[in-house]
């Protein structure tokens, strides 16, 4: 409390001092040492920073194909869900990125949600963990559809089109505007993070990667220095197809008719809204 005495002689302590106090003796996360047998075998690393549903899983199946690494959530996500032994530690989880997520090229690829990013953030630093990193920023330009399909894969359980749903999709208008509003902080957070950073990155759009793989991946290749290990074409090579139909659309309209007010700003919804999460004010 010395620290706190001394910002306030009076004796008086208020709340904000203990958030300052807090700040001042954080404990600032430490890099993770990466033993030199892995160190030896990488060439560079990318990063995909990204958001649920925004493609990322095509874009790691076309990115493994062509030899820029396996992007896979190595920070928890669907590896504690698919693997009952994938370790908890995100110091274990960094070996295991840089051993599996590796290509024979030596380039190895991380895909990483803003959540899974605050979670590591408590207890390593991840940037300056992982070696001879590159940024590349994957985004939807159709952020209702993005909510709308997160939605719907939390409701069936099927995340990728070559798993089997577990319930059939029904039309939920709460869970599609709690979707839209994660999303739009997912998005956020990284922006703020980009920005205060400096960090540069290559940004991609779902949208794009549809449209021409080869020049989003030639893109990617461009950032580490190297060249293409076969031609992914304008075919899915990731393995997967778009999972998108006519239920999407659907809820598209049903959302629209139920939550369109032009009139209204995000500023005028409830407490925890947006803007009042962020001290929103004129």
């Amino acid at each position: 409390m010395v620290v706190l005495e001394f910002l306030w002689p009076t004796g008086c302590v208020p709340a904000e001092a203990v958030v300052v106090a807090m700040h001042l003796f954080r404990r600032r996360p430490l890099p993770v040492e990466i033993p030199p047998d892995i160190l030896s075998g990488i060439k560079a690393g990318i990063l995909v920073c990204t958001s649920p549903r925004s493609g990322s899983n095509h874009l790691a199946g076309l990115m493994a194909a062509a030899g820029l690494g396996n992007p896979l959530e190595w920070f928890g996500g669907r590896r504690l869900l698919e693997l009952p032994n994938y370790p908890r530690d995100p110091r274990a989880q960094v070996l295991r990125a840089l051993r599996d997520g590796r290509s024979p090229s030596g380039i190895y690829a991380v895909k990483l949600f803003a959540s899974q990013f605050s979670q590591v953030a408590r207890t390593i630093d991840l940037p300056a963990t992982l070696p001879e990193l590159r940024y590349v920023r994957l985004t939807r330009r159709d952020l209702l559809g993005q909510a709308i399909s997160w939605a719907r894969a939390r409701q069936t359980g099927r995340f990728r089109s070559t798993e089997t749903a577990n319930n059939a999709p029904r039309y939920d208008g709460a869970a599609i505007a709690q979707s839209l509003d994660k999303l739009v902080l997912e998005n956020l957070v990284w922006d703020l993070w980009f920005a205060k950073n400096g960090v540069p990155f290559l940004s991609l759009t779902y949208e794009d990667l549809l449209q021409d793989p080869q020049t989003s991946l030639k893109k990617i290749a461009g950032l580490v220095d190297a060249k293409l290990a076969r031609d992914v074409g304008f075919g899915f090579a990731s393995g997967l197809a778009i999972q998108r139909d006519t239920v999407n659309v659907e809820w598209r309209q049903r959302f629209l008719a139920q939550y369109s007010d032009t009139s209204r700003f995000p500023v005028d919804r409830t407490r925890g809204s947006l803007w009042s999460r962020f001290g929103g004010g004129g």
